[in-house]
């Protein structure tokens, strides 16, 4: 049976997505209302989203972006981290993260057609240069540490990424690395999981459902893992609901990621304002 999620239990939530944008799509309602609450919430990017550009132009676009639409939801710069690494598509034999995780050699370097180190904002650097005064190189090895240290580094209680049913190969590799890192961590400090959906086992053109306030079970996602009965539901609070107006800082929030929204995929995009956000918890033996 669906449950509310118990905000309550939140004090500190790192939020790991892949792209820009998908932070908003998942979980802008969630992040606005921990950040009202005074409750630490950091959000990590881990690719530029740069996909099929051969300089940082795109990239630094949607990083800034990403700045803009969570400053809208409360969320200041400083707890904003970009990791800085490549986006090279969509399918699991295109994707970059989920290359870099099933590479057998950990030292492997998966150049992209922009870079083959990690990079971020003239004004912003990305991770590994802020730790290391240097950029990482684009392999498993660099990518798993810096995660490592971003959780050891936030502390967080609970963490939320996307889930391996997600129809995208850096959405599904990233659960498993982040999952991988969970499951290894001290039993007394182990965040929680929590897991949202972006790119559904029905397909983007037709899931979510346009101009619905309400989600609706996709088909195939009990297959992947995921069954719909044991979803936690977030009910927005009014500043993040009544669909795409500008009284609504979910549809503000993603209105800033220009890039993002290209004519094919506007209704696609949009169709994640709605007056609830829904998640699962992995470990929940209704998983």
């Amino acid at each position: 049976m669906a449950q509310k999620l118990d905000l309550s239990s939140i004090r500190n939530l790192l939020v790991l997505v892949p792209h820009q944008d998908d932070e908003v799509l998942m979980a802008g309602g969630l992040i606005y209302e921990l950040v009202r609450a005074g409750k630490t919430v950091t959000v990590a990017i881990v690719t530029n989203g740069d996909y099929g550009c051969t300089d940082y132009s795109k990239g630094r676009a949607r990083l800034r972006e990403s700045l803009a639409g969570l400053r809208v939801l409360g969320l200041p710069a400083e707890n904003v981290v970009f990791l800085g690494y490549a986006d090279t598509g969509m399918e699991r034999a295109a994707s970059f993260l989920y290359a870099l995780h099933e590479a057998a050699d950990e030292n492997q370097l998966f150049p992209s057609c922009t870079a083959a180190e990690t990079y971020g904002l003239e004004e912003k650097p990305d991770y590994h240069m802020q730790c290391f005064g240097t950029h990482g190189a684009y392999d498993r090895k660099t990518l798993v540490g810096d995660l490592r240290r971003l959780i050891a580094q936030t502390q967080p209680d609970c963490i939320l990424t996307t889930h391996a049913a997600d129809q995208h190969g850096d959405h599904e590799a990233l659960f498993y690395f982040v999952k991988e890192l969970v499951d290894a961590w001290d039993a007394e400090t182990r965040p929680r999981l929590l897991v949202g959906m972006v790119h559904s086992p029905e397909g983007d053109d037709t899931w979510p459902l346009r101009d619905t306030l309400h989600y609706t079970c996709p088909k195939g996602l009990e297959a992947g893992g995921l069954r719909w009965d044991a979803r936690k539901i977030l009910t927005l609070p009014p500043e993040c609901t009544g669909g795409r107006t500008a009284r609504n800082r979910k549809y503000v929030s993603l209105s800033q990621y220009e890039t993002a929204l290209e004519p094919n995929v506007v209704d696609y995009l949009y169709a994640y304002v709605k007056d609830e956000e829904i998640f699962w918890e992995i470990g929940s033996e209704n998983v």
